[in-house]
């Protein structure tokens, strides 16, 4: 597959990035379903088919999305007090500030940081940026969040 070129779109399933350091690595994802994606609108345009998120039921997300995006969500995620993330559970739609956001889309344009997650309403979709500006765009885990 081509890399580097605006618009690539990544198929398959989730492979999990460093920021997977919490609840999701070594654990079975949820399936993916066919609305699971993300848009990368920064570092680059691309659109990314395919991916999941995993609750674990005590108040921890981890989501991932091919090698495009991935964040963790909540106390279970390793590093975080060292790194000054938020470690607060997941508690349903909103913004989680200071969540640890990581993807490397293209293999050129490589990004890893702190940012701000929102969950919307329907606790399927959301959005994410980072602090510094560098990395944005939205998140669909193709099934609700519970």
């Amino acid at each position: 597959m081509p890399s580097g070129l605006l618009g690539d779109t990544f198929t398959g399933h989730t492979i999990m990035l460093s920021v997977c350091l919490g609840v999701a690595c070594g654990s079975a994802l949820l399936s993916a379903t066919a609305k699971a994606g993300a848009r990368i609108d920064k570092p680059l345009l691309l659109t990314v088919r395919g991916g999941s998120c995993e609750n674990d039921g005590k108040g921890n997300i981890g989501a991932g999305f091919g090698d495009a995006l991935s964040f963790n969500i909540g106390p279970a995620t390793a590093g975080g007090s060292f790194l000054r993330m938020n470690m607060a559970r997941y508690r349903g739609p909103g913004a989680y500030h200071k969540v640890l956001i990581s993807g490397y889309p293209d293999k050129a344009h490589a990004f890893f940081g702190l940012g701000t997650i929102m969950v919307n309403a329907d606790r399927q979709t959301g959005t994410f940026v980072t602090d510094d500006g560098t990395a944005s765009g939205s998140w669909n885990c193709g099934t609700p969040l519970k």
